[in-house]
């Protein structure tokens, strides 16, 4: 497809949107080398999210919503989210709303398979993983401390 007008940028940033929500920061790397012009591709971006056709509140919606159930904590979403191109004033409240430690205990139950270890390098190792899935230290420590009473 030669994006050299406006209809044809419109309609292959039209195609990425039918498949999911985009930022306006993926839609531009994703085309901004396939495109001849990059004032009609940022032209038609801005037409798009005036339209509400691209909108980061539901990306970010969707994103946490995907992410949290594949096992990653806040501060991991939260630094993907940036990186996409979505504000800290969208994702924020949104992270707010939701009880993480809940999603650290499910990730430490699916990780130890009910076997619990008994050694400090194990556990430390266990706390790691946790850390680099994105949850903060207090939401990792009360995750041991629930899943320990249970």
């Amino acid at each position: 497809m030669d994006l050299d007008n406006s209809k044809s940028v419109r309609i292959k940033i039209m195609d990425f949107l039918a498949r999911r929500e985009h930022t306006t920061k993926e839609i531009f790397i994703k085309l901004e080398n396939r495109v001849e012009s990059v004032d009609i591709l940022s032209a038609e971006i801005k037409k798009l999210e005036e339209e509400g056709l691209i909108d980061h509140q539901r990306f970010a919606e969707q994103y946490i919503h995907s992410r949290s159930a594949k096992g990653y904590g806040p501060l991991r979403i939260k630094q993907e989210l940036k990186q996409r191109g979505v504000n800290e004033n969208i994702a924020q409240p949104l992270l707010d709303n939701i009880d993480w430690t809940s999603f650290a205990i499910e990730v430490l139950k699916k990780k130890v398979n009910h076997e619990f270890p008994k050694d400090t390098k194990a556990v430390l190792k266990l706390k790691k993983f946790l850390n680099y899935r994105g949850f903060d230290f207090s939401q990792i420590d009360q995750a041991f401390s629930s899943y320990k009473k249970t």
